[in-house]
């Protein structure tokens, strides 16, 4: 799908989503009069040596050169974002994106993508870290709010302020030390950068927690862990008007990075995470199920459908070639059945490719897909005939729909007609044969 670790997304940043759970922190008391981090539209430079100084012990990662730090109004947090998101697709690509997905269902109709994706960094980016400047931009009102504001002065600490600070400042460290942009810029799987991320923002999440508390204990870490989840509802209540893709594509980051994280912090300390990055990941799957990273490794199947065009006539735009991953087919799953069916159909992923192309207003997708088992390759596709029947009228889902199952595998065609697809079919089923 989008790929939301790029257009600012690709920024590392930390979200406004850790308010729910920061009177977890009153026990902290500072002597300390300017305990602001951002006043007067500038950082406190005092502050900033501060938490600079003092996240290497906590983290177990020197800086290796310098981090500078931007403060931005509303209008320059928003000039950011749209910078970015030009830069990285412009209106066209975010238009196919959003007709691509929109076809599979996992887009509702009419959505505006580019204005989805900059509501949301307006209201719930605290700070980011830029790889490509080396420089974190943060807002000019962090910390605002009546109720927070309160806590701060009582407690004379900026709790949100040295969070946000030390979570994206460990960003730095983790670029400085593992190169994430190399990592951030890969085609082709946003899956697998989802993934990614969820190990980045995990480790920043818990690093930031870590130099608040001076540490994190096993208790300590287990009330963290919690925090996270409780916030999420909370979150996706704020965020009702936002498509569950986009949000949960970014939530996840979060709540399913800290999850991860945990393991390897729980075992082998800050260096089991460090041994993290070199070898990260490779699906969401892997997250949402660590056993199948810590325990047993089960690594996603690559599928590659090769040069399509045997399927159609001139005039036919590729506009989108992507993994989905478990993450974004229980997103998808979900907007059509319930959460129990959603889950059942999307566990037991091993891996996909989706494909989409336009001609005008004409959109087509292809995907495939391959399953751990048999019944797992049942249950998506059980699954999936619910959906078809949801998105067309029942004289018209077997003209339109295509979907066959041959052992653990699946392949979906959708927006040609099913006779034009049965005669090239057995082309795509040889592009899936390990």
């Amino acid at each position: 799908m989008l790929d939301l670790s790029k257009a600012s997304i690709r920024n590392a940043k930390s979200f406004l989503l850790f308010q729910a759970f920061f009177l977890l922190l009153l026990l902290f008391e500072s002597g300390c009069s300017s305990y602001l981090v951002v006043s007067g539209g500038a950082v406190n430079p005092a502050k900033l040596r501060e938490i600079k100084e003092a996240l290497p012990s906590v983290r177990g990662l020197d800086f290796k050169r310098d981090v500078q730090v931007e403060v931005a109004n509303k209008n320059g947090m928003n000039r950011h974002f749209e910078k970015e998101l030009e830069r990285d697709y412009g209106d066209r690509k975010l238009e196919n994106i959003s007709l691509a997905y929109t076809k599979l269902g996992l887009l509702p109709q009419g959505v505006d993508l580019k204005n989805s994706l900059l509501s949301f960094y307006l209201s719930q980016v605290a700070a980011f870290y830029n790889p490509d400047d080396q420089k974190i931009v943060v807002p000019e009102n962090l910390g605002a709010g009546v109720l927070l504001g309160t806590v701060q002065f009582f407690a004379r600490r900026d709790i949100l302020g040295e969070m946000v600070l030390a979570h994206e400042l460990t960003h730095a460290l983790q670029d400085q030390h593992f190169s994430l942009q190399s990592r951030l810029r890969q085609k082709g799987n946003n899956d697998k950068v989802i993934a990614f991320r969820a190990l980045a923002e995990g480790d920043a999440t818990l690093s930031g927690f870590g130099y608040l508390f001076g540490g994190l204990s096993d208790e300590t870490l287990a009330q963290v862990r919690k925090a996270v989840q409780d916030s999420l509802r909370q979150a996706r209540s704020e965020l009702a008007a936002i498509p569950e893709a986009i949000a949960e594509e970014l939530l996840f980051q979060y709540y399913g990075g800290v999850s991860f994280v945990s393991h390897a912090l729980n075992s082998g300390g800050w260096p089991g995470i460090n041994r993290l990055y070199h070898a990260p990941p490779e699906s969401t799957e892997q997250v949402l199920h660590p056993e199948k990273y810590f325990d047993k490794a089960d690594a996603p199947t690559e599928i590659n459908l090769g040069d399509l065009s045997f399927l159609f006539q001139p005039g036919w735009e590729e506009i989108e070639n992507d993994v989905l991953g478990e993450l974004m087919i229980g997103v998808l799953f979900r907007r059509f059945v319930s959460e129990k069916e959603a889950q059942s159909a999307s566990q037991g992923w091993d891996g996909d490719r989706f494909v989409a192309f336009r001609r005008q207003n004409e959109i087509f997708f292809i995907w495939a897909t391959v399953w751990d088992s048999l019944q797992d390759a049942e249950e998506f596709e059980r699954s999936y005939r619910m959906i078809v029947a949801q998105k067309y009228p029942a004289s018209e889902e077997s003209r339109w729909a295509y979907l066959e199952r041959r052992d653990r595998r699946v392949v979906i065609v959708e927006g040609l007609e099913a006779s034009q697809v049965g005669e090239s079919i057995e082309r795509i089923w040889r592009g899936m044969e390990p």
